[in-house]
């Protein structure tokens, strides 16, 4: 049975009667008129109704496949759709229909690689990402031959979408905190990296801003002697030739059907029970975040030196009348490495004025996962008494090593310097002018101290800061001990290596704010500031004429604590 479904170029019975030709240019026609469709407007090409057929599927597509949800990279190297959704969708995403059928020789070389390719991601650099526990295991596989069709895109881009701030619950009716508020709670904490991966390992790692949808077929081959990529795009006819000299005789869906390679051209024709076929311009999750929080993120994963966090402890427990001390200092919080390093000094505080003290010399050694010590001695006749002292400790390293990184002082700039000096024997009193290798400036911080490489970490060298200018620093290395106890069984360290360690604020910032006492501690009291009374501008042309630290006996180990 045939039904009319539309009437166009109408006329009417009242020119029919005027005897004019029906191909009279006079005519006048009116308007397509389709019957039962009273409120008729306009008639839409194949392209333009498929195009609005696309986006009334986008409601199924999203259902179906978690289209707008992160993808996580789990534990066994393997790729599946959060639970969680990162986004709320403020603009309907774009979404086009496209005809593409190619061919793709792949021979992944790492697990990874391999991991991301069998979940549809072509994307090669993606092992640069952060938050991805990639261990770069070599791959030794086979390669693999794909048949992809691609039948819709849809495109997603940043103005479309916006982080997740509230939830509300269908049964509770409750407002659970979501995406947003969690990486909030995460940058402001004393473990950031470690509770952000844990947010991304529940949200996602990776976020596709384009999804294509179609037809995907596989085979593998064991061996074959030039493993290269190709592709063959929009010729159907040339990838049954290039499966041909494979010696393919059947492909196997994602669900694993077989498909003879005479039946190959049905199934790419066919548009329904449409799948994911490729996840395309990937970005890391946390760049769907807003641009202060992306910022933020990306500061503390920079692999560089920091302030991981500081303190200032009571001696009270000490003894007054001893010379020595050691004074054991625990982290409220266990680091995942000893590879750190601790600077200070012994302040004394009379009601709210904090005067360093010159007399009590202070070492920091003995780190470990959970804490160090504060190693003492006094290096002068002094009438201080020791237990109404306090040590300042400010601990350096890098965040990525130790997974703790206080936000109380993450926007000051930390550069370490770490040099191995021979000391000179017979002088207790040595200079050493070492090069900064970046411009120094009025008002920055210098903490340092030094190790003896041959006996313990006791403080049997007192290092000052004499001179500075734009690049060189002078210091001074005092033996602890007087020289007229040249007797002193520890006296012998003058002819031992040393490691110098150096570390340099580049602030102005006069105080630095304390984790364990929810206060500011000035700079001066901890450290050594750069002024204009000790600044030298020829300090440089003095260090060239008498190289003062021979090469010979100078190693800079920039990347060791």
């Amino acid at each position: 049975m045939i039904d009319i479904i539309s009437y166009d170029n109408l006329i009417s019975i009242s020119q029919l009667r005027l005897n004019k030709s029906l191909v009279d240019s006079d005519l006048e026609t009116f308007k397509e008129k389709q019957p039962g469709v009273v409120n008729f407007k306009e008639k839409l090409s194949l392209k333009k109704w498929v195009e609005d057929a696309v986006n009334d599927n986008l409601i199924i597509w999203t259902k179906n496949f978690g289209l707008f949800q992160g993808l996580i990279i789990n534990n066994n190297d393997e790729i599946e759709i959060s639970k969680k959704i990162p986004v709320n969708i403020i603009k309907i995403p774009e979404a086009n229909s496209i005809n593409k059928s190619y061919l793709k020789l792949i021979k992944p070389s790492t697990k990874l690689e391999f991991t991301l390719f069998s979940n549809h991601i072509f994307s090669e650099n993606l092992s640069t990402f952060p938050f991805i526990k990639n261990n770069d295991k070599t791959y030794k596989g086979y390669n693999h031959v794909l048949v992809k069709c691609e039948k819709r895109e849809i495109l997603l881009n940043t103005d479309s979408i916006k982080p997740t701030k509230k939830f509300e619950g269908i049964r509770t009716k409750s407002r659970i905190p979501e995406f947003e508020q969690s990486m909030e709670k995460a940058l402001n904490g004393m473990k950031p990296l470690k509770v952000l991966q844990d947010i991304f390992d529940e949200y996602g790692h990776l976020f596709p801003k384009r999804i294509v949808l179609g037809r995907y077929f596989k085979n593998i081959l064991q061996d074959l002697s030039s493993p290269n990529t190709f592709n063959d795009v929009n010729d159907y006819n040339k990838i049954l030739e290039t499966l041909d000299d494979l010696n393919i005789s059947y492909l196997l869906t994602q669900n694993g059907r077989i498909i003879e390679k005479n039946d190959l051209h049905d199934w790419i024709q066919n548009n329904e029970n449409l799948e994911i076929v490729e996840f395309d311009n990937i970005i890391p999750l946390y760049e769907i975040l807003g641009i202060e929080q992306q910022r933020r993120i990306d500061d503390i994963l920079k692999d560089n030196y920091r302030i991981i966090m500081t303190g200032v402890t009571d001696l009270k427990d000490l003894n007054n009348d001893d010379d020595d001390h050691y004074k054991r200092i625990d982290f409220e919080l266990s680091f995942e490495s000893e590879n750190y390093q601790v600077f200070g000094s012994i302040f004394s505080k009379n009601k709210s004025i904090l005067k360093r003290s010159e007399e009590i010399y202070v070492n920091f050694g003995l780190y470990d996962f959970n804490g160090f010590y504060a190693i003492m001695k006094k290096i002068k006749e002094t009438s201080i008494d020791i237990t109404e002292c306090y040590v300042s400790w400010v601990v350096i390293g890098k965040p990525s090593q130790l997974s703790v990184f206080s936000p109380s002082n993450r926007e000051l700039q930390v550069d370490y310097i770490k040099k191995t000096i021979k000391l000179q024997p017979d002088n207790d009193k040595l200079n050493y002018t070492f090069d900064s290798s970046f411009t120094l400036h009025e008002e920055y911080t210098i903490f340092v101290h030094a190790n003896d490489l041959s006996i313990s970490y006791e403080p049997n060298n007192i290092i000052k800061i004499v001179e500075w200018n734009e690049r060189f620093i002078n210091v001074q290395i005092e033996s602890a001990y007087e020289t007229a106890n040249s007797d002193h069984e520890d006296n012998d360290c003058l002819e031992n290596e040393i490691d110098l360690h150096i570390c340099i604020l580049s602030t102005n910032c006069r105080y630095l704010k304390i984790d364990n006492a929810k206060e500011e501690c000035p700079l001066n009291i901890v450290g050594y500031i750069l002024d204009k009374e000790n600044f030298n501008r020829s300090l440089s042309q003095e260090f060239e004429s008498s190289n003062v630290i021979d090469p010979l006996f100078t190693k800079e180990l920039p990347n060791s604590l």
